[in-house]
This record gives structure tokens, sequence and C-alpha cells, in this order.
């Protein structure tokens, strides 16, 4: 029993000790509001992974009925450009825009897509409406086509000969990066081609006859998540990634980190490559050799609480971290 005793008050200890900071203290109760916005942000995100499971289904649906549906289009909508880009022309804001770059090459393929796609407006209407966070509704296929909801200024907005298959919204859902065909997080963070900012992303491939023809997905903007989960009475919160660069953060949490302002990225011209965060953002890279030591004690070691000093004042502050499971996202919290 005496055996028995220490054994079991050895594991004790060991399960407190991933709970505190580098002196082992344990914080049992300072974690209660911060565990309450994981599991908020995490029921809000993960019902869109069962929504864009059906939308896949249905657009896969199209490829197995195309002849029926390319019948229904209003095929007088879809124009060509002197740039040689196929776009809809319409201002029926109902209606989702169509942009299929100038370097597609299948022709008559892409315009037989165009029509029998466009059965999916109804869906990406019910998914705008009834879900809050996703602010842009998509479908981009191997042949260059985007259809995308709400509708937009496509000739202006994107490049004339973007390549979608390169953007990480398309190529991480492909047979290499997501073997599965499930839906899948694009964790890192990039600045939307249609100008909304900086955007989180679900994607889901789209299969025909065992080709992959395309992925749907939805967009969230990062300002979105700022506005629903981290505007919380006041506090100091962070969110970064399993790399260290912030997704998202109060002004408060980003001084006390003498991190930049962090700004929402206003997208003013036309985009044709991936842009992330720069390095700035990366708590790796911080200046601080503090911070730099607390993402390690985070992300390295999974320690989850830290201190650490104002380099400007004799404020004293603990960071509090908890790790999400839907995403490989941290969310911090500063407190005094």
């Amino acid at each position: 029993m005496k055996y028995a005793y220490f054994t079991l008050a050895g594991l004790v200890l060991l399960f407190f000790n991933g709970c505190g900071d580098e002196g082992g203290s344990v914080y049992p109760t300072e974690f209660t509001e911060l565990d309450s916005l994981v599991r908020v942000m995490e029921s809000d995100l993960r019902p869109l992974e069962e929504e864009i499971k059906e939308l896949a289904s249905q657009t896969e649906y199209l490829f197995d009925h195309q002849d029926r549906y390319a019948k229904m289009a209003a095929r007088e909508e879809y124009k060509i450009s002197d740039l040689g880009v196929i776009y809809r022309e319409t201002t029926d804001k109902s209606e989702s825009s169509v942009h299929v770059s100038s370097i597609s090459r299948d022709r008559d393929d892409v315009f037989h897509q165009i029509y029998f796609t466009e059965a999916l407006d109804s869906a990406f209407r019910t998914i705008y409406a009834d879900s809050p966070l996703v602010a842009q509704v998509y479908f981009n296929t191997r042949l260059q086509m985007c259809r995308i909801f709400p509708s937009l200024d496509a000739l202006h907005v994107f490049d004339t000969d973007i390549d979608l298959t390169t953007f990480n919204f398309y190529y991480m859902a492909d047979e290499v990066r997501n073997p599965e065909k499930k839906s899948k997080w694009v964790e890192d963070i990039y600045v939307d081609p249609a100008g909304r900012g900086w955007i989180l992303s679900l994607i889901h491939p789209v299969y025909h006859l065992g080709e992959l023809e395309g992925v749907v997905g939805f967009d969230i903007t990062i300002n979105d998540i700022i506005q629903r989960f981290l505007k919380y009475k006041d506090k100091k919160l962070l969110i970064i990634d399993g790399s260290g660069n912030i997704v998202a953060g109060t002004n408060d949490a980003i001084e006390v980190l003498n991190l930049p302002p962090l700004r929402n990225h206003t997208y003013v011209q036309t985009i044709n490559s991936d842009n992330f965060r720069k390095e700035d953002y990366n708590l790796f890279k911080s200046k601080s050799k503090a911070v730099r030591k607390m993402v390690a004690k985070f992300l390295l070691e999974k320690d989850n609480v830290y201190k650490m000093g104002d380099s400007y004042s004799d404020q004293e502050y603990t960071i509090y971290c908890r790790q999400m499971n839907l995403l490989n996202w941290y969310v911090l919290e500063v407190k005094n």
C-alpha cells in the first residue's frame, strides 16, 4: 500500500506540473474563462465542417448530372472580356460572381462547367445566411473557374491570369496534402483576393470519377474572429498558430508583448500569390527575450503559464495558454 500511495502521489504531481509556470505553481481556477472561450470558439466553428461536407457532396452530385443542370443556366449572363477572362455580368446580388482566368485553355469545357455549377447559387445563399461567421462561399476548379458568393467585381478584384491551383486554399485540399479527402482548415492566414483582409479558410475537395475537379471553401475574416470572440470583457487576448505567428489579438495584449500594432490588411490591388503575416508578428522573432522564451515554453515545452515583467514599467504579467483541439492554434490571456 505504501508503494501504491507514493506512485499515485507522483502521478498527481506530474499531472499538475504541466499546468504550472517555471516554478511549478498550480493555477486551477485561472483557466476557467479561457477554457470557456476555447469551447465557444470550437462550438461555433466545428459545425462548419459538416456544412462544407454537405456542400462538397452537392457539388459532386452536379458533376454526376451536369448535362441536366447545364440546360437550366442563364447562359446570356456569361461574357468574355477583351483580356480573355470569362465573367458573369449581372446586377442581381442574389447570384454568385464568376471569374475564369485567361490562362484557362479548355473553353468549351469551362463554359459547360460554368453552366451546370450555376445551381450552386441557392446553396451558397443558404450557407451565407445561416452561418454568421462565413464571409464568403466559393468553388474553385482545376479549369480555373472561381464561383464566389456574395457577388463582387471579379474583373477588377482578381488578376487576369491568376492560377487558382497555386493558392493554399486550393492545393491544401489536393491528393498529396489531403489524402483522406475530408474538410480541412487552412490555418496559415492569408490575404483575401476579394478584399476582406486576413482570412481563415475551411476547404473540402470535390472529386468526379476519381479526379480532383475543384475545391469548395468557406472564408472567415480575422476581423470577425476578433469581434466575435476576443472583444470579451476587456480582456487581453491573443491567438497564435503552431509556428508562433499571431492570428488575432486585442490591442492591449499586443501592447503588453511589445509587438507592432495589429492592423487588418486592406486589399486594394490584385493578388497573384499567397500573402502571409510578416515576421514582425511571429513571437519567436520578437525583440523581447521574455516573449521568445514565453512562446517556446508554450509551443515547444507545452507549458501553459508564464510570468514576465514589462520592460517599460514595474508591472508584472502572467500569461495563460490553452491549445485548441479543432485547429493548431493557441489562445493566450494576459493578466496583471
